[in-house]
């Protein structure tokens, strides 16, 4: 389903679809509660069909540190925004997260996981948002394993406004 929805939002793309105003930048701090680390999972989101659209492409990557291990999670996925025109914009979103966890003193395992995100956030500016988000996740592949991350960041829409 997330890579049908991804191929669609591509094919309908066009070029100015690729315009600065179709993306925005979100630097949100983690929090990860199962295998507690914490640290970065910085985003780019794209928004193919309408700069002020509801369907946002979610790539993101980040590092996260804890006292049993280091965490390097890459995502892809979607968020559906269900009030862009509002201030307070609530939203969910779904994708695949490919994560490396590097246990202190034993080899990196790496797992694929499908995430969910449950995410909110507030314009404080034309172009800046305070964002909070709370992700479940489920490893299938590379092992079974369950994880809870929640977010709390910004994030700059571009081109950036007063």
């Amino acid at each position: 389903m997330i890579s049908t929805l991804m191929c669609a939002s591509l094919l309908a793309a066009d070029a100015q679809a690729l315009e600065a105003d179709h993306f925005s930048l979100g630097l949100p701090a983690e929090a990860d509660v199962v295998g507690l680390a914490f640290g970065v999972h910085p985003e780019l989101l794209w928004r193919p069909f309408d700069p002020a659209g509801r369907f946002h492409v979610r790539a993101a990557t980040g590092a996260m540190v804890g006292p049993e291990l280091a965490l390097v999670p890459v995502s892809l996925g979607f968020r559906q925004m269900l009030r862009p025109e509002k201030t307070f914009r609530p939203g969910f979103g779904a994708g695949l997260q490919f994560q490396a966890f590097l246990p202190y003193g034993h080899a990196m395992v790496p797992r694929l996981d499908q995430y969910y995100e449950f995410y909110f956030d507030v314009a404080t500016s034309d172009s800046l948002r305070v964002t909070a988000a709370l992700s479940p996740e489920f490893g299938w592949v590379g092992g079974f394993g369950l994880g809870m991350a929640a977010r709390l960041g910004v994030q700059m829409d571009f081109p950036l406004r007063d």
